[in-house]
């Protein structure tokens, strides 16, 4: 009988706390203090029970991650040890060894397994926000939304940047405002790089020049902050300026292009989804017609890099004793950044062209017996 009473006691109060959520009727007599209090007690037991069985699955979730990350180190190493075998025993002609799509194909399983799961934190990361911040991100769909407001974050940092250089541009010689444009990229790539660096642990690809491009682009943004009022300023006020803009420009372009391009890639099986938008130099994977038209303006980018550079080293070279440290400061970084974007674009155009030749040669020679093999998923 008393587990009866109990239980139907319990029934009530469930009861009265779901009529707790529904809209009070006016008419209807107010609870009392005392079963008021049972009704949140009997709420918040029942949030501590699914809290314990969340903190519960999350440490099952955990250790089986752990589990997965050991057992793809030892899978990757028996993967590398295995092609490194085949390779030398290539050059055997007596010793079968598989083909080329056969090794493609187990690489790219490979690496279709290692994106479920994080990449170790970078040493900037760990630095920044310590050794066990928690930048690993579940499920896929929160990478996918936290990629997409990474991509919609460089967008509007653009498009924030023209208005303000343009507003520098129209206001000749404001010092103050030309400061608030370069804290303005100063704090832009400091939060790039970041953000790059949790992609990076969350499945992203991004060439490791780009976070050189960026982590030099700090130090430049910062050195042209600190830079004093001077005629040596003024001077390249202008030419920092109208290159800033040209580059707002074409990095809104490239945007759209990249983005497309890389939609492309996705549903064609050539990118993965966590690939990102990134670069102000050639984009990967790109062969087409709007890929030569915007080349150009790349490269015409990358040789005003070139000039600013040289322009500020003639100022050093010609008034030595009333220039600034920032004057070859800048120069050189500028150089450094045009000279490595002009290396990429290079090696990216031969890279596509020699790509392009080679699938050309193999479509018109005729086919091995392999060439049946089909891809596994």
């Amino acid at each position: 009988m008393a587990k009866n009473k109990e239980s139907s006691l319990k029934q009530e109060a469930k009861n009265n706390a779901f009529s707790s959520h529904t809209p009070h009727d006016p008419a209807a007599e107010p609870l009392s203090p005392q079963l008021h209090l049972e009704q949140l007690l009997l709420g918040l037991q029942e949030l501590e029970d699914k809290a314990v069985q969340y903190n519960l699955l999350a440490q099952q979730i955990y250790d089986t991650e752990q589990q997965c990350l050991k057992e793809l180190t030892r899978q990757r190493s028996l993967v590398l040890a295995f092609l490194k075998d085949q390779q030398k025993q290539a050059s055997n002609p007596q010793i079968q060894s598989i083909s080329n799509q056969e090794k493609d194909s187990l690489l790219r399983r490979l690496q279709d397994v290692e994106y479920n799961f994080p990449y170790p934190a970078g040493l900037i990361l760990r630095l920044a926000l310590g050794p066990n911040a928690p930048v690993i991100l579940r499920p896929l769909k929160r990478r996918l939304t936290y990629k997409k407001d990474y991509e919609i974050f460089k967008l509007y940092m653009t498009l924030a940047s023209l208005v303000i250089v343009v507003t520098c541009l129209v206001t000749h010689g404001n010092r103050i405002l030309d400061a608030v444009y370069e804290f303005f990229i100063l704090y832009y790539y400091c939060t790039l790089v970041l953000r790059e660096h949790i992609l990076v642990v969350n499945g992203s690809r991004i060439r490791r020049w780009w976070f050189g491009h960026h982590y030099l682009s700090i130090i430049l943004s910062g050195v042209v902050l600190i830079w004093p009022q001077s005629s040596n300023y003024q001077k390249f006020r202008p030419m920092f300026l109208w290159f800033c803009l040209f580059l707002c420009m074409l990095q809104y372009l490239q945007y759209r292009y990249q983005r497309k391009r890389l939609y492309a890639l996705v549903a064609l099986d050539k990118a993965r989804p966590m690939d990102t938008v990134i670069g102000d130099g050639v984009p990967s994977q790109a062969v087409d017609r709007e890929f030569m038209v915007l080349t150009p303006f790349l490269i015409i980018g990358q040789l005003w890099q070139i000039v600013i550079s040289y322009r500020l080293f003639e100022m050093h070279v010609f008034d030595p004793l009333n220039c600034e440290w920032q004057v070859l400061a800048v120069s050189a970084l500028f150089g450094i950044l045009g000279c490595g974007n002009i290396l990429v674009t290079a090696k990216t155009i031969f890279s596509k062209r020699s790509a392009v030749f080679s699938l050309a040669n193999r479509s018109a020679s005729p086919k091995p017996a392999f060439a049946s093999f089909k891809k596994s998923k």
